[in-house]
């Protein structure tokens, strides 16, 4: 899959921040854009496509209610069709619950799966302890799950609860999401020792049920702690045992065996449905050296 194929797309300020960051990891592979009403999320940020909605392009953003960054996305979409259309692949990341996120990204996800594109959506849900933004997400998730083939649904909660075990910035994912956006481009990008390619993850994401991703991250030296990480991915209220479908990657450096590749992906299909299909791919590069990363594709669940 050539450059320009995948389109990595950050809404609102929470989601523009992951994106850029994840984009970060697998530029060569992907294009950037992103989409707020604070120019500040475009800071410093040189590689990618930028659509402020704001009033007379002034610099302070205005988009506080999902209705009114649903109505300037329109007005400000037009330039970024091509790149739309050009998409094969489109992850679109947001937090929902504040004004752009949820008012952009289901429009984002309506505008690509009508182009053809394969739609990928993250969606962060808020804390329990904001009751305003859990209504607004509550109301706007179904809209984004409509229109995402695959819509990864994540805890702030859980996001915040890892990022402290990793002493690491919670907005930042933990690592998690730019790990799991790596790895999804990569695995796509056709780089591996057995590529995997979109008619695969048409296969998986096809059946019926709910369909999520997780990714897990650790050493050689402990190949059973990369399946264990999987297993903890922050994903909210949704359990990925009895799965019925998975195209899974395992990634390593070029010290990753065949042991290896066997040990953390039958680890990982151990939890599924005994009759679940499954779609293996392998990859390996020199900066994963002495690591292993399993990233799956989950369905019927």
């Amino acid at each position: 899959m050539e450059r320009g194929s995948i389109l990595i797309v950050g809404a609102g300020g929470i989601g523009c921040k992951w994106a850029s960051q994840a984009h970060l990891r697998c530029a060569k592979f992907a294009d950037l854009l992103l989409i707020d009403a604070d120019k500040d999320s475009f800071s410093g940020i040189n590689s990618a496509h930028c659509l402020q909605l704001s009033l007379g392009g002034n610099d302070k953003g205005t988009a506080t209610l999902s209705r009114v960054a649903k109505h300037r996305l329109k007005e400000g979409i037009n330039e970024f069709k091509p790149l739309l259309k050009s998409s094969e692949l489109v992850i679109i990341l947001a937090g929902l619950g504040g004004g752009t996120g949820s008012g952009v990204a289901p429009e984002i996800a309506a505008m690509a799966q009508d182009t053809g594109s394969v739609v990928v959506s993250i969606a962060g849900l808020p804390f329990a302890e904001q009751p305003l933004r859990s209504a607004i997400a509550k109301h706007t998730l179904p809209y984004l799950e409509n229109f995402s083939d695959v819509c990864i649904k994540l805890s702030m909660e859980r996001l915040a609860w890892q990022a402290k075990d990793r002493n690491s910035d919670w907005e930042s994912g933990s690592e998690w999401i730019g790990e799991l956006i790596e790895g999804l481009v990569t695995t796509l990008a056709k780089v591996g020792k057995i590529n995997l390619d979109l008619m695969d993850l048409k296969t998986i994401v096809n059946k019926s049920g709910d369909t999520t991703l997780v990714v897990g991250t650790g050493s050689t030296d402990d190949p059973d702690f990369v399946v264990k990480m999987a297993k903890k991915s922050p994903l909210y209220d949704i359990e990925v045992q009895g799965a019925r479908g998975c195209l899974i990657q395992v990634e390593g450096g070029p010290d990753m065996t065949l042991a290896h590749l066997e040990q953390v992906s039958e680890g990982f299909l151990s939890i599924l449905d005994p009759d679940c299909q499954v779609i293996l791919g392998a990859r390996s590069s020199d900066n994963m050296l002495g690591k292993l990363r399993l990233i799956a594709v989950l369905s019927g669940i």
